[in-house]
């Protein structure tokens, strides 16, 4: 059992350093007449839009900083699927990332507002949020790339649920976090909308987004779920199992490096090192960067 532990997770660790990226432009190297390339960015007066020095830990170049927005700033790009398919494959989890750190604002400054999109490019979009899709393993995936959580949240506990629909507000402590998603798509999607949206007063800083195949995706059967976690600062946030239920946490070498009993939806995790972990509650897996 420990072999096979070890393998699978040096197996993610492979995945993970080779993930592909469908993004274009997506920590804001690349910028044109003011603009960060092949990203669209909402036109308004008096928003301030800045390459800023990232100083999100591990980055290097830039950031993408807009300031100042006075109604809803979206900054989005399509994406079509890969390697020339007409749709994204149903059966592939796809992960959604963004790193962000709010620096001015009211405490509710920034979403996560993707869609799914059922037209072709170039044809006006027909975009749907929120989507809650069964898939042929009779397992609801509830898909909050609208919110986080979506635009009705689905009910505490369950997959993909999120508190408010917000970014978690970091303006205090001026820690960089990190939102991550993932999901499969539902039949027929053509492509898919990354979007980011900013509320008036807000500042935030914008960098190392990512959206593409879930590298961890090989720690899971296709017969078993994926665990729901969200990690801020050392509190690491379980959706969708019960409480008291046992986390375990595997360094990328599979050794464990933590059990604990989940309190109030969470753990709290010791000081462990820059890099990658794989969480673990029954038959339930998922991926975590630290």
């Amino acid at each position: 059992m420990k072999k096979i532990t070890l393998l699978l997770a040096f197996i993610a660790c492979v995945v993970f350093a080779q993930a592909q990226n469908l993004l274009v432009n997506p920590s804001f190297e690349t910028w044109a007449a003011g603009l960060p390339s092949s990203w669209i960015l909402t036109t308004m007066t008096g928003v301030t839009v800045t390459q800023a020095v990232t100083t999100d830990p591990g980055q290097t170049g830039s950031a993408l900083q807009v300031g100042g927005p006075t109604g809803t700033y979206t900054i989005q790009q399509n994406v079509v699927p890969p390697a020339g398919a007409a749709t994204f494959d149903t059966n592939t989890f796809y992960k959604l990332s963004v790193s962000y750190l709010v620096t001015a604002g009211d405490g509710t400054d920034a979403r996560v507002w993707s869609g799914l999109i059922t037209s072709a490019p170039g044809v006006t979009p027909v975009t749907y949020y929120a989507v809650a899709t069964t898939h042929a393993d009779s397992l609801i995936y509830y898909i909050p790339i609208h919110g986080p959580g979506g635009s009705v949240n689905p009910p505490a506990g369950t997959f993909g649920n999120d508190i408010n629909g917000y970014l978690v507000d970091n303006r205090t402590t001026a820690v960089w976090h990190t939102y991550t998603y993932s999901f499969k798509f539902p039949v027929g999607i053509t492509q898919f909308n990354f979007a980011v949206r900013q509320y008036p007063t807000s500042n935030v800083i914008w960098d190392n987004l990512f959206f593409g195949p879930d590298p961890s995706a090989g720690l899971s059967t296709p017969n078993a779920d994926i665990l729901s976690v969200s990690l801020v600062g050392k509190e690491l946030s379980v959706k969708n199992v019960a409480e008291g239920t046992t986390i375990d946490v595997y360094s990328s070498v599979g050794a464990k490096v933590q059990s604990s009993r989940l309190q109030n939806g969470a753990i709290q995790l010791k000081d462990l090192a820059k890099g990658l972990y794989i969480v673990r509650a029954g038959n339930l897996t998922s991926k975590i960067r630290i």
